[in-house]
């Protein structure tokens, strides 16, 4: 029985490597990034509400990339997009060397903070395929 714990418990590690760290200033986080930071957060979270124990063949997983604007409050894109290129590229190399979860990235978006207007973020929603 596969649940949305054990999808999280294999993407989590897929994002959270060294060539991912090294381009952020945070840290990866799953559900919910530390309130008020202001850092480079990745955080990791299914799309929808859940108490853990749903049974998924396929979930979605949305992964949002968090980065400070600058002063005159305009998004630093090219900090954002040097990001995401790195998380995509470790979940297409982890695609490449596995059968069974398959991240697939349906979509990105740029999107303003509501909570912190200092910060933007970047939405990456993937989609998780159990292949047996």
């Amino acid at each position: 029985m596969i649940t949305t714990f054990d999808i999280g418990e294999v993407l989590y590690p897929v994002i959270n490597v060294a060539t991912v760290k090294a381009v952020i200033d945070g840290a990866v986080y799953r559900n919910k990034k530390p309130l008020n930071s202001e850092l480079q957060d990745i955080v990791i979270l299914p799309l929808s509400n859940y108490s853990g124990d749903e049974i998924f063949n396929e979930s979605v997983f949305m992964v949002n990339i968090y980065c400070k604007n600058f002063l005159n409050g305009t998004p630093d894109i090219t900090n954002l997009s040097a990001i995401a290129e790195k998380v995509i590229a470790v979940i297409e190399a982890y695609n490449s060397t596995t059968h069974y979860y398959i991240f697939k990235i349906l979509n990105q978006l740029t999107l303003q903070d509501m909570d912190q207007k200092k910060m933007t973020y970047v939405n990456l929603r993937i989609e998780c395929t159990i292949e047996n």
